[in-house]
């Protein structure tokens, strides 16, 4: 029996050492768990420094080694705690030498005492190998999520490789993440020229220094770049635990009456998630984090089906805020052309097929040429001239306006303010009449005679300012007459013009 109590009490006191080391694996696990949460997002910064001969010279009254060693003992440690550090150094340990490149401290190091100490122990003696440098430090980066800044000083060019601004345009091709800004300390116009179109293709800046305060001030310039990247990174962490995002939509307040619906669709599966009705020139949307397709259905008179058009694809993320600022086109038609026989306006916009506008005459032109909101872009207006189903005239855009830029949040005018009207004769056997511009002869202008009678032809239209010639086609003719040859139809004019028929 007292042999069993034995065995019990050391059977007991190896579950407990046992959930002793399980709880400390565990405790283990979370710390590291935590620190990798915290290091997640947050930016690195890589120095590289010159350690080549020529920083033995004077900048300011001082050695320009000795200023360096300052400036970057002063900035380390006040760079955010967030942020890791690490250290390359070149031409610090022999003389002629292209291949004496050195990383001190490995990138994503927290021992910022060690980096300071080794930069005050620096002797430079060697060549300026930077092209070679920055090469060595991206391919530690590779592995690395974050971007990491590359801050790289240097007295001189590049010694050692002919194309210092082609190795850093093929590192940036090659997906590595870091941008890198450029220090000169007293360099002339040509060594200038060459750390400028490195910090150019690295995505940075370049910096000139003269001495240890300007130097400094660089540094400083840097410093608050990488402190407001962790700030965001910071907002960012913050904003990550919400899948819920807006969507802000804005416009000229006098493009809304055009607008009936917006529809929010998931751009998965087509589903409608929101309709948006009642358009205000300034509105917010709660919607989960996602991609959307926007529909646009703008209004028809008569109750008459929306005319629908897409104003393509936007992305929602979870904590953030998206954007949808429309511009407008508005339209200032003349008075002698608002009553044109046109069948509907177009909007086309260049370079996406997938947006025409079209507004339908249903009855009457209510809309025809109200300010509507559009994406910006570039757009060109046009109408058609069939003006009901009697109409024999073809459905063919007749581009009033072309190329009419619009901006985000402003409103662009189309002035259609130029047209002819074809003086009617006591008695006429015409069936239709072409316009042929003089520059384009196949954007010409078709108007033919209605199913009930010949009205369509003695109408007023719009046409853009040019010069163009007439032709008549009359009945029991085989070939078109020609009406009129080089006839000028000037901005701001109406050409009323007798065929003589």
């Amino acid at each position: 029996m007292y042999r069993s109590s034995i065995l019990q009490e050391k059977d007991r006191a190896n579950r407990k050492r046992r959930k002793l080391v399980v709880f400390l694996l565990f405790a283990i696990g979370f710390i590291f768990l935590v620190s990798d949460a915290r290091a997640k997002g947050f930016p690195q910064v890589m120095f590289i420094v010159d350690a080549s001969g020529s920083m033995w010279g004077d900048a300011g009254g001082q050695r320009k080694i000795d200023a360096a060693k300052e400036v970057i003992s002063k900035i380390v440690p006040e760079l955010p705690s967030e942020v890791k550090v690490g250290l390359t150094v070149y031409g610090h340990r022999r003389k002629g030498d292209c291949s004496d490149i050195e990383v001190m401290v490995p990138p994503g190091s927290s021992d910022r005492k060690g980096l300071i100490a080794k930069v005050l122990a620096l002797s430079p003696k060697g060549k300026t190998p930077i092209a070679d440098s920055i090469k060595k430090v991206a391919n530690l980066l590779k592995s690395i999520e974050e971007e990491t800044t590359i801050i790289l000083i240097s007295d001189g060019e590049e010694t050692c490789n002919a194309d210092p601004c082609g190795v850093v345009k093929s590192l940036k091709k090659a997906g590595i993440k870091f941008i890198l800004h450029v220090v000169g300390f007293d360099v002339n116009d040509s060594q200038k020229k060459q750390l400028e179109c490195l910090s150019e293709a690295g995505s940075g800046k370049y910096f000139g220094a003269k001495d240890t305060g300007s130097l400094l001030e660089a540094f400083e310039t840097v410093k608050k770049e990488v402190s407001h990247k962790v700030e965001k990174a910071k907002t960012t962490a913050k904003k990550s635990v919400s899948r819920l995002g807006k969507l802000h939509i804005t416009m000229p307040a006098s493009s809304t009456r055009c607008l009936h619906v917006l529809k929010v669709e998931k751009a998965s599966n087509g589903k409608t998630i929101k309709k948006i009705e009642s358009i205000k020139p300034d509105s917010v949307h709660p919607l989960l984090a996602g991609k959307y397709k926007l529909t646009a259905g703008y209004a028809n008179s008569n109750y008459k089906p929306d005319s629908v058009v897409s104003y393509g694809t936007i992305e929602v993320k979870g904590g953030e805020t998206t954007v949808l600022k429309l511009g407008a086109i508005a339209v200032n038609i003349a008075d002698s052309l608002k009553k044109m026989p046109a069948g509907a306006v177009i909007i086309t916009k260049e370079g996406d097929n997938g947006f025409t506008l079209v507004t339908p005459y249903t009855g009457n032109s209510y809309y025809f040429y109200k300010t509507k909101p559009v994406p910006a872009g570039t757009y060109n207006f046009a109408v058609h001239y069939k003006g009901s189903y009697l109409y024999r005239t073809s459905t063919k855009p007749v581009i009033l306006a072309k190329s009419v830029h619009v901006s985000e949040g402003r409103q662009s005018v189309v002035t259609i303010d130029s047209g002819i009207r074809i003086t009617k004769p006591h008695e006429s056997s015409m069936v239709s009449w072409k316009l042929i511009p003089a520059e384009n002869k196949t954007d010409f202008i078709m108007i033919d005679s209605a199913s009930n009678g010949d009205y369509p032809l003695w109408e007023t239209y719009a046409v853009p300012p040019g010069t163009y010639d007439l032709v008549a086609f009359v009945k029991g003719m085989t070939e078109p007459l020609p009406a009129g040859e080089g006839l000028m139809i000037n901005k701001g004019e109406l050409l009323k013009f007798d065929t003589g028929l």
